[in-house]
């Protein structure tokens, strides 16, 4: 158990699930690997936007008015920074993770990042795993989805056996999940997933599968800001 909260970097690449790299798999190999189940969607149009809501739980209140005043950034396209190697650096850095330790005050509990890059994982690997105090304080989480698909599209990608929301929440589909590997030194669990791919997550990955609407739960548990979901 955490003695102090964490502060939360989400990664999520819609769409990029089978251009999964090295540092992927890595992060895969050391942290904790699972599913996030989603809702069916109309449309492709309707699918990008409502994937994206269902892991903020939208259109309920913000974030800050659900979890304590917790304070989120949600970063897509576009980055203030000067290339790519001054990435993972700015974002550790908004959220308190600078020169290899922890301030008392962070800019935000959370930053969401809505792309995937390999150098981008790889890079914030690097600097977390060479300083203790930010490795145990840093909850990385990243998420990479299928994008447009069908159930038809690869009888692997199914999700069992079935799990008991689907009974109360009938539209959720049962193929071609988010994976979700997260990782957190010394907190989270390491489970024997080797690699950033469906069969080994359903095989060797600890954390099973959970509705995409809850994930922000989670995470808020994480930084302090909820209580634990389905306690």
């Amino acid at each position: 158990m955490a003695d102090k909260p964490a502060r939360a970097l989400v990664i999520y690449g819609d769409g990029l699930m089978p251009l999964v790299h090295t540092h992927i798999h890595k992060l895969a190999s050391l942290g904790s690997c699972g599913f996030l189940a989603l809702r069916e969607a109309e449309n492709e149009d309707a699918r990008v936007l409502r994937e994206l809501c269902q892991l903020f739980d939208m259109p309920y209140p913000k974030l800050s008015e659900r979890f304590m005043g917790m304070r989120a950034l949600l970063c897509t396209i576009g980055f203030p920074v000067a290339n790519i190697d001054d990435l993972a650096s700015e974002l550790l850095k908004w959220l308190g993770f600078q020169d290899g330790k922890v301030t008392e005050t962070s800019e935000y509990d959370l930053v969401f990042v809505h792309v995937l890059l390999n150098v981008l994982v790889g890079d914030i690997l690097q600097i977390a795993q060479s300083a203790p105090q930010i490795s145990s304080r840093l909850h990385l989480s990243l998420i990479l989805s299928y994008g447009s698909i069908s159930e038809e599209s690869n009888d692997l990608a199914k999700l069992y056996p079935k799990q008991c929301y689907t009974m109360k929440e009938g539209d959720i589909r049962n193929h071609h999940p988010m994976l979700i590997a997260q990782w957190q030194d010394a907190i989270t669990r390491r489970d024997r997933a080797q690699a950033f791919e469906f069969e080994e997550f359903q095989k060797n990955g600890g954390s099973l599968s959970i509705l995409a609407e809850r994930f922000i739960y989670e995470i808020a548990f994480k930084l302090w800001k909820a209580p634990k979901y389905g306690a």
